[in-house]
């Protein structure tokens, strides 16, 4: 089975420390470590570097090398520096699956998120390999619901068909899209076994390319003059421009249709998608603790989120609450933590008085 590590995205929800040509999948916020380091390495513990390929924009690739270096070069396919999503990036990969691999199934595999503990992420993907083999059905992932989160697309479950150590396996029913508020959410999972959509997408590049023939036939057209290119010549010229043709979309434009014949994995292990400050804070922090990183000194705060650059700089604050602090070179970021999500606004205002250079 081959591995597709989508790691082309700008991570713009983590910004000011996450920008447009260092993107959070490759800063080191793991005690050291990048999202992006640490998923790849997760996957070389037990599968070949060649069996790994790296699914991101040319002008990462050197960053990217540097942290994983055992992964070849020949094995990056190059995203046109284009802001589809994940709709025409995905595609491009399968596209290249099909003519360098064909009949190959493959798993996409997320470069932002945390997967612990990581023997039983790698249970669920020889899990995936086996069902997929066996069955040929689309394979998907699925989270146990503990909470109206209203901030996910859910799964409808039909019947337990197998049970692989502790990973359990259901038949789909339905894909359903997020609710628009806390009470439609609430009875959804009160009222059908539902699981939150985490894709881990699993299946072969042929059939997911005819589900793309099928429901977005606009795609499928391009993709299938780029990948006449990819079979006929060394050479990617022509890509960009059919790529930068393509309309923007999720990948589950075409996917969402595919649940009513599919297989679900529940997940055995804690994933976390490092997605904005409050997720992170989330994933490192004690509850009410304040998480700090730098020189910080914090006295009488909580729950908040303080990190800085800068040794010879010192940030102090009190009676911090559920706050979110970030201190670059040349930005400083003060957010409360329940509205990281306005951080965009605070980028389209800088493109709107020509401030890139801080994007």
């Amino acid at each position: 089975m081959k591995f597709i590590v989508s790691a082309g995205g700008r991570g713009t929800k983590l910004w000011p420390y996450s920008r447009e040509n260092n993107p959070k999948q490759f800063q080191k916020i793991l005690n050291g470590e990048s999202l992006f380091s640490y998923n790849v390495k997760t996957l070389l513990r037990k599968y070949p570097a060649s069996d790994i390929l790296i699914s991101t924009k040319d002008r990462y690739v050197k960053i990217a090398r540097e942290q994983v270096p055992q992964i070849p070069l020949e094995n990056y396919i190059l995203e046109p520096d284009s802001p589809k999503n994940r709709g025409p990036a995905d595609g491009l990969a399968i596209v290249y699956l099909d003519v360098k691999f064909p009949g190959e199934p493959f798993m996409i595999v997320q470069s932002d998120c945390v997967r612990i503990p990581e023997n039983n992420y790698l249970l669920l993907i020889e899990t995936a390999e086996k069902l997929v083999k066996e069955h040929k059905k689309f394979i998907s992932g699925g989270i146990a619901v503990t909470y109206p989160d209203l901030g996910v697309d859910y799964l409808k479950l039909g019947r337990k068909i197998h049970s692989y150590g502790n990973v359990d396996v259901y038949e789909a029913k339905e894909f359903v899209d997020r609710r628009s508020n806390y009470a439609e959410t609430k009875e959804l999972i009160e009222n059908f076994n539902v699981v939150k959509h985490s894709n881990h997408n699993c299946w072969y590049p042929q059939m997911l390319l005819e589900a793309y023939e099928r429901y977005k036939p606009d795609w499928y057209s391009a993709l299938m003059q780029i990948r006449k290119i990819i079979s006929e010549s060394n050479s990617l010229e022509g890509v960009p421009a059919i790529y930068q043709g393509m309309e923007a979309g999720a990948t589950e434009i075409v996917t969402r249709h595919l649940f009513k014949d599919a297989l679900i994995l529940q997940l055995n292990y804690n994933w976390v998608d490092i997605g904005t400050w409050n997720s992170l804070y989330e994933y490192v922090a004690r509850k009410d603790q304040v998480y700090k990183e730098g020189n910080v000194i914090a006295l009488d705060s909580k729950s908040s989120l303080i990190k800085s650059d800068n040794p010879d700089k010192l940030i102090a604050v009190f009676g911090l609450k559920d706050m979110v602090v970030v201190d670059t070179a040349d930005t400083l970021l003060i957010v409360p933590k329940d509205k990281t999500d306005k951080i965009k606004d605070i980028q389209d205002e800088l493109r709107s008085k020509k401030l890139d250079k801080y994007l």
